[in-house]
């Protein structure tokens, strides 16, 4: 049980950073209608960003900040150049999406090469609970991820402008005519998305390497989580992370460790199977006209 529970807590880690790439996916798709693509290669940006900074000096909680608005900067001008012309023709969003990937991906490997990227973890404590080894800096990822899942949720549930943003989201014509400015919307939504991104590289670069390459891998997993949970449901896309995380820590510990991808690609087709709108329900993703 002791080594169980280490695995779950250890994949915890790393479910935190899949829910952080798969709220930025379903946030953008549940008012844009846009299937980003993109995100994972905004993760890896934000990624390669935090090193570069870390091994210039910097402290790795300012370079993270850092790549949190260097990637929003990054989501704010594809959006401004690329997608807003794309909004009213969803498939080519998603086309645009995957060519603005391959580009920001040979951008970085023509800039950096393909070797992989790492940084001495930032805090290198281990506590030891009931015999189950935690290490600090898999801790603080998940208690980051938990603030911004909550932040995110009550700005949602309770602002003023995520009631507008859920207006928005519901009826864009009648929440246009109630004086909402939509497009501002998508456009603020879209950023936000790509924050979580960056936020989500910073994170990931302080568990393991990543390579020019990592997006590729794990938006496969952030669109798994995104679709477990409902596409667009934000809250799905925290269980859907947790459900990912369960899976990881069953296949460490009682199947194949190498096919943990395979098992969580299984889990995902048989969920929308039996339900394909997603655990708790996703959006139509309307369409800012």
């Amino acid at each position: 049980m002791e080594i169980f529970l280490q695995q779950l807590i250890n994949s915890l880690s790393v479910a935190s950073v899949t829910i952080l790439i798969g709220m930025g996916i379903t946030l953008i798709f549940g008012l844009a209608g846009i299937v980003n693509f993109a995100q994972g290669e905004f993760l890896m940006v934000g990624g390669m960003i935090t090193w570069a900074l870390v091994m210039a000096g910097v402290n790795f909680f300012v370079a993270m900040v850092v790549a949190m608005l260097a990637v929003g900067l990054l989501g704010l001008t594809a959006e401004r150049t690329l997608f807003r012309f794309t909004l009213t023709r969803p498939m080519n969003g998603f086309i645009m999406s995957i060519g603005l990937s391959v580009i920001l991906q040979n951008v970085v490997i023509r800039t950096l090469n393909e070797v992989q990227k790492s940084i001495t973890p930032p805090v290198t404590a281990v506590w030891t609970v009931g015999g189950v080894d935690i290490i600090a800096m898999r801790a603080i990822v998940v208690a980051i991820t938990a603030v911004v899942v909550a932040v995110t949720y009550f700005g949602i549930s309770r602002s003023r402008y995520g009631v507008a943003l859920r207006a928005s989201v519901a009826d864009q014509d009648t929440a246009a005519l109630m004086g909402i400015p939509v497009k501002r919307y998508v456009t603020g939504v879209f950023v936000y998305g790509s924050v979580l991104a960056g936020l989500g590289g910073a994170l990931m670069i302080a568990l393991f390497p990543i390579t020019p390459f990592t997006g590729s891998v794990i938006i496969i997993r952030g669109f798994a989580v995104s679709l477990i949970g409902g596409l667009g449901n934000v809250g799905g896309a925290v269980v859907g992370g947790l459900i990912l995380g369960l899976v990881d820590a069953l296949a460490a510990q009682y199947g194949f460790p190498q096919w943990t991808d395979a098992y969580s690609l299984i889990v995902m087709i048989v969920i929308l199977i039996l339900r394909p709108q997603g655990l708790l329900g996703g959006t139509m993703g309307p369409r800012a006209t």
